[in-house]
């Protein structure tokens, strides 16, 4: 090869070479402009193309992306900022996002009205069919479920199925400890009754399997239970057999008899004596009901008003 062939080669290279540094900043930008959109719309950017996804590949593999969910991506600062249900969330608006007529059913449907759904049940999200799928459309990422009333509604712009159809469904398929924390959350926000949840199982609890373990649970039900992990206690505490509490009783401040404070759980004895029961895990102090993270004050505040 003369001298000519070779500085040819070496343009030929140089231009391959701008040619993909100009492709890799298109698709850094493309990507920043998807990471942007998604935050502000609290949704995971989903990257088809190719270069835009080995873009994503490699910031995640760096630690300045996190890949919550198989192929959905977030800034890590962002992703750390959320809670198990607060992924669970993100995930779902992406995924109604690209399938608009998909309807959520079961612990998804939960997650959009606002339930507490204990973090195991949290792994994938889930959507209603009115028929069975092949083997092939099983995802990492959700799962069908062929549901005999495929009825829905609209929340935050996702299709979901109604209230008590998605109570319903998710205490038929999950245990007693994980169901009374969904159930429970929907009396303690209001968000239905009792009576409510009565009546649709008798409407539409025949021949259902689970249908059972939905009575048991709203037998119990209590909307007074602040949060899920109050239910899965008191779940624990039924099953064991022990006499169930009274909950978020008030009582007197023995520093202060002037004040009231409330505890979690409650048990007065036939001899007149007290045992109180107080439920406090590490979620308390790092997020509100909502899931949201606190701020240092007001943690600091949490912890003052315990003390």
């Amino acid at each position: 090869m003369d001298t000519s062939q070779v500085r040819h080669a070496s343009d030929a290279e140089m231009s391959r070479a701008s040619d993909l540094s100009a492709q890799d900043e298109k698709a850094r930008q493309a990507l920043e402009h998807a990471l942007e959109e998604a935050e502000s719309n609290q949704r995971f950017v989903f990257p088809r193309s190719g270069h835009i996804l080995q873009q994503a590949k490699q910031l995640s593999m760096n630690g300045i992306l996190g890949e919550a969910y198989p192929g959905h991506y977030a800034r890590a600062t962002y992703l750390e900022s959320l809670s198990p249900r607060g992924e669970m969330y993100h995930l779902i608006r992406t995924l109604a996002h690209r399938h608009p007529s998909w309807t959520f059913c079961l612990y998804s449907a939960a997650v959009v009205h606002g339930l507490q759904v204990p973090f195991a049940l949290l792994t994938k999200a889930h959507v209603g069919v009115t028929q069975p799928r092949n083997r092939r459309s099983v995802s990492s990422c959700y799962a069908y479920h062929a549901l005999p009333c495929l009825a829905s509604t609209t929340v935050n712009g996702i299709r979901v199925t109604p209230l008590e159809a998605t109570v319903f469904d998710c205490l038929c398929h999950t245990t007693f400890r994980q169901g009374l924390a969904i159930v429970d959350s929907s009396l303690h926000h209001q968000l239905t009754t009792v009576e409510k949840l009565q009546a649709y199982a008798e409407e539409n609890g025949r021949y259902r399997h689970g249908a059972a373990k939905v009575w048991r649970a709203l037998r119990y039900a209590d909307g007074r239970s602040a949060n899920g992990g109050e239910s899965v206690v008191r779940s624990g505490i039924i099953e064991l057999g022990f006499v169930i509490p009274e909950l978020q009783v008030e009582v007197p401040d023995p520093l202060n008899p002037n004040v009231t404070i409330t505890v979690d759980y409650y048990w007065r004895l036939p001899d007149g004596r007290i045992i109180i029961l107080e439920l406090d895990g590490l979620q308390k102090y790092q997020r509100d009901d909502r899931g949201n993270a606190l701020t240092l004050d007001e943690t600091q505040q949490v912890l003052a008003d315990e003390r």
